[in-house]
């Protein structure tokens, strides 16, 4: 499908990183354990055991993302298919109901969606990414958009597999999945009508080169969209946690409202305009029999709410839009 969007010499360059990330995050390196990859490659079969289809149902335009109806799969594959999204847990993103199973994930999703609905750009025809995307949760809401395409990129193994059995039942062909970093978007050059960031900046230890290389991956006068967990306060600065934040690894810059607009100013956007900024909810993120993590609640300081388990100010979200 690139062939469309990327000169050939880009294109083999994708292609190289593609393999590269693969080989990377374990199947040569040892990134990952061998019941870690035994469990995704048994997960995969079962995925593949599953018929190839246009689903019946297809909801995208309510809270709980909908695929497929029971009567579509019969008595063997029903039962590969529970055995599938148990092995999948924890769900992260949704709500979701596949098959008719409902999924309570840990993340209610569809809050952070309304949210932004007000203020979205027009999709219509519109090539899109979503960086970070996940398990396309949100790509699937975009479609009642009509976009032209829908490109997520996120470098988690367990969300692509979850993507793929989305893929694989539902029959949608205008959205795809870069199993791949962020810095991927400089090999995309001009190519996006618009780019969603939800979630991502605080987890690269470099946010000025990564909105460096959204902004290059966008065409003129595009729109960029902005999800970042940041600090309450007015000063230009960013808390950069010791080891772990809320119980989560890999959190490196949680900046102020007004660190973040310097960020996206550095980085050559402009017109930034806030659409959100509240404290993150325990109604929001939890855990859930679908996803039994250590969630929000769990991570916060059992005496002092507004602080996080480790001492650190507890979260807000700060939501933003701008333009190339």
């Amino acid at each position: 499908y690139l062939n469309n969007y990327l000169d050939p010499k880009l294109l083999g360059t994708v292609c190289t990183q593609r393999l590269q990330y693969f080989a990377d995050k374990g199947f040569q390196s040892g990134a990952m354990s061998n019941e870690t990859l035994e469990s995704f490659d048994n997960i995969a079969r079962m995925i593949q055991l599953l018929p190839k289809m246009t689903s019946k149902t297809l909801i995208v335009n309510q809270d709980v993302l909908t695929i497929g109806d029971p009567d579509e799969l019969n008595e063997e594959q029903i039962g590969v298919f529970h055995q599938c999204i148990n092995a999948l847990k924890p769900w992260k993103k949704g709500p979701l109901c596949l098959f008719g199973t409902h999924i309570d994930t840990e993340w209610r999703s569809d809050f952070k969606w309304k949210r932004l609905q007000a203020s979205l750009p027009n999709l219509k025809d519109k090539v899109i990414c979503d960086l970070g995307c996940g398990n396309g949760y949100f790509m699937y809401r975009m479609l009642e958009y009509s976009p032209k395409l829908v490109l997520g990129v996120d470098p988690n193994l367990h969300a692509w597999l979850e993507f793929t059995l989305f893929h694989r039942i539902s029959g949608v062909e205008n959205i795809k999945f870069e199993y791949m970093r962020g810095d991927v978007m400089a090999s995309f050059p001009g190519m996006f009508d618009v780019v969603f960031c939800l979630g991502v900046l605080y987890h690269t230890s470099d946010p000025i080169t990564m909105l460096k290389d959204i902004h290059k991956s966008m065409k003129a006068k595009s729109t960029l969209i902005v999800d970042c967990q940041g600090i309450p306060g007015d000063d230009d600065i960013a808390l950069f946690p010791k080891k772990r934040y809320t119980n989560m690894k890999g959190v490196y810059f949680l900046p102020t409202l007004n660190t973040l607009k310097n960020w996206l100013q550095r980085a050559n956007f402009r017109c930034v305009e806030v659409i959100f900024k509240e404290e993150l909810s325990t109604d929001e993120q939890r855990s859930t029999e679908w996803a039994p993590v250590r969630s929000l609640e769990e991570s916060l300081d059992p005496v002092d709410n507004r602080k996080t388990i480790e001492g650190y100010p507890r979260a807000l979200r700060f939501y933003v839009k701008c333009v190339k």
